[in-house]
Order: C-alpha cells, then structure tokens, then sequence
C-alpha cells in the first residue's frame, strides 16, 4: 500500500548548516519564503539581531522554511509520498508540507516555543535535551534507572539502535552524558534548547502553545501521516491537531514509527531536512529499504 516515505526533522540543526546545503534555485526560493515570514513574524533574517528567544525560534523556523523548499523540489521532481512521518517539530513541518494547516500557521506553532521558553524562565527552570550516539534505548533506560528520577530526567525519544534523545533538567542532561561516555557512547552532547521537549513536566509550561495548536484551522492532510507516539495513520486534520498538542510534552518512539513503516511495504525513505539530519539517526533494513537525501537527489 505505500512504498514512498518522507522524514522530516525536528529542530537543533545550525541555520548556517542548513543553508549551505541549498543549491543556488533552492537558496533563492528559500529567501522568497523567508523574507515574506520574517517580516511578519516581527523577526529579523538576520538571525544574531534577534533577542535570544527570537533568535532561537527564528533558527527554528529557518529549519521549517528549508524543509518547505525540499519538499517542493521532490515534488517537482516527480517524487511525490504516499505517506509521510514528523519527528519532534517536524510534526509541525509535515502538518504545513502535506497541508494540515498553512505554512503561516506552522511558523506561529514555532514562534510560540518562545511563549514557552518565557514561562520556563519566569519558573527559573534549566531545562535541556541531550543526545547520546552509540548506546539504545534499552541501555540508556538501564543505566539511568537507580540514578535518575523521572522528574530529572527520561528518555525523550528512541531514535534508532545508535541514538538516543534524553530531556529534562540541564544539570541532570549533563550528568548523564558523563555517564553515558563512561559506560561507551561514542559521543553525546546537549542541544541548548533551554526545554526539555518531549517531558511530560513540559505540560505545565506550553500552555500557550497547546491553546494555539488547539484552536488552529486544520484540514485532511494530502498524506497519510504515522504518529510517532502510538503509530496510528492519521488521514483527518483532527487527527493532526492532536499530535500537534501531544508534541511538546509526548515522548517519542521515531524507531517504532520507522520500522512499522517497513512493515507497511515502505522501502524508499526520502529525508526532507536539507543536510540529510534525518538519515544520520535513522536505521532501516539496508536489504530492502534505503533512505534518500537531498545530496543524493
């Protein structure tokens, strides 16, 4: 039944790193969608004039509007999915690719991680992901168990059998990456994010942006779409702004989402983040499936 599937990032990767990869028509078509959100986001394109919260959320809607273009270049392309997966904040930007909602409205969802990063300040809370490269989810569960509360710290997504994202608080983020490189991770780092996305301590905090995800306009998407929290195929807009509210607070299982998508028939994985971010973290099946990147394409 589906055979084509696009992957679509979350936030963390560098605006720069981003747009590097764009060739020259990609890169203009970028600076056409960009110039027209920046400046009605009240944000400046150039990013370090921003005040921190608005640089952070305008890096992130870089990431959205980069997605966006990719997205539109396999299409012109003739590769079109027959169905399609969102990891974190690329929740977001598939609701806006396959038309759940507007691009315009996907990019407010973005700017209202900085009513969140606001309330998490005005708590005084120091809040982080991290990410640890060499070691699963089992391990990682294993090791944190009699060392962590679930209130410091959790598993924030099992991502596939070499990585592993963590949330929660920044002081136990960074204990646990000296633990994890003792115990022979290959390398583990912390986002900076200033939240701990995908915590369900985060649900307190988003208010604002789960009122805003929940009031949207939402349509059927133009793709079915699997959710990377029970794996159901979402084919309403009600089932889109669902998992637009769940996000933030929602532990993700993007292994479980990937591997049932190969049990559906899907054997060409294509990634729509313009640096190839998703392929680095995701494993299929090298004997039937394969995953394409822009570079590639």
């Amino acid at each position: 039944m589906y055979q084509k599937a696009f992957l679509f990032n979350g936030i963390g990767t560098k605006a720069e790193h981003l747009l590097i990869k764009l060739p020259p028509a990609l890169i203009d078509k970028y600076h056409y969608y960009a110039d027209e959100e920046f400046t009605r986001l009240g944000l400046n394109s150039a990013l370090e004039k921003n005040l921190p919260f608005d640089r952070k959320v305008a890096e992130w809607i870089v990431s959205l509007l980069c997605d966006r273009v990719v997205y539109e270049y396999y299409l012109s392309q003739g590769i079109i999915p027959d169905i399609g997966a969102g990891y974190s904040s690329g929740i977001v930007s598939i609701s806006g690719c396959f038309g759940a909602v507007s691009h315009s409205f996907a990019n407010d969802i973005i700017m209202m991680n900085r009513a969140t990063m606001e309330c998490l300040s005005q708590h005084n809370l120091r809040l982080d992901v991290g990410i640890i490269i060499g070691l699963d989810y089992q391990i990682v569960n294993e090791l944190f168990k009699n060392r962590f509360s679930k209130e410091e710290l959790i598993v924030g997504s099992a991502n596939s059998i070499i990585s592993t994202m963590i949330t929660g608080k920044a002081e136990a983020i960074d204990d646990a990456i000296e633990l994890c490189l003792r115990e022979g991770a290959i390398k583990a780092y912390r986002f900076k994010t200033g939240v701990a996305y995908h915590h369900p301590m985060m649900k307190e905090y988003c208010k604002k942006y789960t009122d805003l995800c929940a009031g949207g306009e939402y349509r059927d998407p133009d793709h079915p779409i699997i959710s990377i929290f029970d794996n159901r195929i979402m084919t309403s807009g009600s089932d889109i702004r669902t998992e637009n509210i769940m996000n933030v607070y929602t532990p993700i299982r993007w292994d479980l989402a990937i591997s049932e998508l190969e049990n559906m028939g899907v054997t060409e994985f294509f990634d729509v983040s313009a640096n190839g971010a998703v392929k680095k973290f995701t494993r299929v099946n090298k004997k039937k499936c394969r995953i394409y990147t822009l570079d590639e394409l």
